[in-house]
């Protein structure tokens, strides 16, 4: 393909402008997450631990694989902000929170909410 194929091509596939249905549809996307997390991490560290004593956490019904990979790709993106030093503010959110023991290692409630996922996708695969 070369340029005035591809110009006539982008022409012909304009994008519609941003619209409500659009942004529902993210607020929705995003409570189904919301959820989710809800679901999978409960709302305390001991809950956490909990998920992750056993070889793999409990899995909340309603969800697909998909919703798993979402969330687990919203994660890492968040734990590479909270890596990268250009990134002052989000340092210290790393480090709010319970430390989660589990087997002797001490990991923090973030690392444990990547690892719950981590481990539900794991299982969700091999079923």
């Amino acid at each position: 393909m070369d340029e005035e194929e591809f110009d006539a091509a982008m022409q012909a596939r304009k994008a519609q402008p941003y619209g409500t249905r659009d942004t529902l549809r993210l607020e929705n996307h995003r409570r189904r997450l919301s959820a989710l997390e809800m679901a999978l991490w409960g709302r305390s560290p001991a809950d956490l631990q909990r998920q992750l004593a056993g070889r793999y956490p409990e899995i909340p019904e309603g969800y697909d694989l998909a919703d798993y990979h979402e969330l687990y790709r919203q994660l890492r993106a968040l734990a590479a902000v909270m890596r990268n030093s250009k990134h002052g503010w989000a340092s210290p959110i790393a480090r709010l929170g319970a430390t989660i023991v589990v087997g002797g290692a001490r990991i923090t409630e973030w690392e444990a909410r990547c690892e719950i996922v981590r481990r539900a996708i794991e299982f969700l695969e091999k079923r």
